[in-house]
């Protein structure tokens, strides 16, 4: 194990450096360099790299919440759920008339085919945000229609697939309860510990995103969407505290976040793609067109001069699209060959997105 954590951490270390140079997010980058090491190196024991993984999700996804400011949400939230939800429907809908009516699949495949095409990566969104300045309140804007997008696939995955939606409704209401209770007791216990050599409050945090995860997997609610609703819950107290959110920031990105990226990168076989080549084009020019439409035409209702890039941007699909491929094909809901495709429609699509984005390509 100790030469795979060696080989990963000089890749990540490589591919950031490569990234800065062209002008990617390493996000992309990282996943690159696991892609390549699937191929061209042998790694027999990669459970530590899962678990390291499993945990870069959820670190990820909690600090992006931190971003959301809540006030400015309420303030915003028409714009936000116009273009978030927008951004899902369009390639639901087209979507789902494709590989329905068109290629004959059965509703169930066809459903969850729909999902998986339709999400858009808060975890690809918010380093490509972040990376590209300050967050500005059209940033936060922009980041808050990701979320709507985001909760609506999960939740459309959790209606139509779930095993105990019984769960989903009680954390649903464990999560409004902490939301009420949090802020009143984080304030105090987060000013009376603060500075304390012992980090109490940085625990606390860990703690919290650690139960977000036993929970979520009971529940079978995709813990990664708790995790950022986390985040935006706890932002105004953990906000306050500037060392603690450094700290937050410093061990995400520089840790967990890019290990992450490469554990996604080290489960894609580029083979696999190559061989089922018609079915990914045809999925990426449905996915990318009707989602960049959909989200164009609702951005031009509130951020004309952004919604060429705001539609590019939401083209970034990864974790919420992987996660719902990995679901169809292991409960053997679709075999192989549209396994395949649906995660190389999402890579080439996250590709293109980051591609358009850096080079300026918008339609305005």
């Amino acid at each position: 194990m100790k030469e795979e954590i060696i080989i990963m951490s000089a890749l990540i270390v490589l591919s950031g450096f490569i990234a800065i140079e062209l002008g990617f997010t390493t996000a992309i980058a990282e996943l690159l360099a696991g892609m390549f090491i699937r191929e061209f190196v042998s790694l027999r024991d990669v459970e530590t790299i899962r678990v390291l993984a499993d945990l870069g999700i959820l670190t990820l996804m909690y600090v992006a919440g931190l971003e959301i400011d809540l006030d400015q949400l309420e303030r915003r939230f028409k714009p936000s759920f116009v273009i978030g939800f927008s951004s899902f429907i369009f390639p639901f809908l087209l979507v789902f008339g494709l590989v329905h009516h068109v290629m004959g699949m059965t509703i169930r495949q066809s459903i969850l085919i729909s999902i998986a095409l339709s999400t858009t990566s808060i975890a690809l969104v918010y380093p490509i945000l972040k990376q590209e300045g300050e967050m500005t309140d059209d940033k936060r804007m922009i980041l808050s229609a990701a979320m709507i997008t985001d909760l609506l696939s999960m939740a459309a995955l959790g209606v139509f697939f779930t095993k105990n939606p019984e769960l989903i409704i009680f954390l649903i209401l464990g999560l409004f309860v902490f939301a009420k209770i949090f802020p009143f007791l984080g304030r105090r216990i987060f000013r009376y510990y603060r500075g304390n050599v012992a980090e109490f409050e940085f625990k606390i945090i860990l703690l919290l995103i650690l139960a977000v995860a036993v929970v979520s997997e009971k529940a079978g609610f995709e813990s990664a969407i708790i995790a950022f609703l986390m985040g935006m819950i706890t932002s105004e107290i953990v906000v306050q505290h500037e060392n603690l959110e450094i700290k937050l920031r410093g061990i995400v990105f520089g840790f967990f976040a890019p290990i992450f990226f490469f554990w996604v990168g080290l489960s894609i076989s580029i083979w696999d793609m190559i061989n089922n080549l018609w079915f990914l084009s045809l999925f990426l020019i449905v996915c990318f067109s009707a989602k960049y439409i959909g989200t164009y035409l609702a951005s031009r209702l509130f951020v004309p001069e952004k919604s060429g890039y705001i539609a590019s941007l939401f083209n970034s699909r990864l974790s919420l699209g992987i996660v719902a491929a990995v679901f169809g094909y292991e409960f053997d809901i679709f075999g192989l060959e549209v396994y395949s495709a649906i995660i190389g429609a999402v890579i080439l699509s996250s590709l293109l997105s980051a591609i358009l984005c850096r080079a300026k390509l918008w339609v305005y």
